[in-house]
């Protein structure tokens, strides 16, 4: 199956199919087991008021805490603890999903276990999911719309760290994805980051997988 990362993912007109949400309580049976038989869905996973260990097949551990959202793809095999739980309300909001590209063929955001760390802004819109899919008659509407902006804030925070690392051109970035952003050349737009044009050139290539002109001329096009 394909493997679209979280911010080529934002590049194409995805679309998700839910199919279903669950709050779980973890105090009493503390670990969940898939390993032979791996999963048939993709999970998105919020941890509220505890933290888990989660470990692969291949004897891979991956932590979170409280506040963190787990991705586990279709496929995956693994084990997972959930242990320091802050209070008796303790639980986890999961959503299985099937996701597909702009052709209609199923994909997957990596072939492993992958945290995002929490900053307070998933917790809303898990218990929202939650709320759409315990109804009487599951609101599929309010789901995927959770599970759309939930996708967007991750790929957003996907793209952030990834521009931080090459922040010493962010400035030359910025300005070829403006309106007018054809208007300098590469040299010109080198010297905005005070950086040689063959250092320009090399970071952007690696940062966006274009050459300059090839990235600046597909902004062109779209806009």
């Amino acid at each position: 199956m394909n493997i679209l990362s979280f911010e080529d993912m934002s590049k194409i007109n995805y679309h998700i199919s839910v199919v279903n949400a669950l709050r779980q309580f973890w105090r009493i049976n503390k670990s969940f087991s898939c390993l032979g038989k791996p999963k048939s869905v993709n999970l998105l996973l919020y941890l509220d008021g505890c933290s888990a260990r989660y470990t692969d097949k291949s004897g891979k551990t991956v932590l979170a805490k409280s506040g963190d959202v787990i991705y586990t793809p279709t496929g995956c095999e693994y084990t997972v603890e959930f242990y320091d739980f802050m209070a008796d309300s303790s639980n986890t909001v999961g959503v299985n999903f099937f996701l597909y590209d702009d052709k209609n063929a199923p994909f997957i955001l990596s072939d492993g276990i992958t945290v995002f760390p929490g900053d307070g802004g998933y917790k809303l819109l898990f218990s929202k999911i939650n709320s759409a899919s315990v109804r009487a008659v599951t609101d599929y509407a309010k789901m995927k719309a959770g599970m759309y902006e939930i996708m967007s804030m991750i790929c957003e925070k996907s793209r952030e760290k990834r521009f931080d690392r090459y922040s010493i051109i962010s400035k030359g970035i910025l300005y070829m994805e403006s309106e007018g952003g054809e208007n300098l050349s590469i040299s010109e737009i080198a010297a905005l980051c005070n950086v040689s044009e063959v250092y320009f050139r090399r970071l952007f290539k690696e940062y966006s997988g274009l050459s300059p002109s090839d990235y600046r001329l597909r902004h062109k096009i779209k806009r």
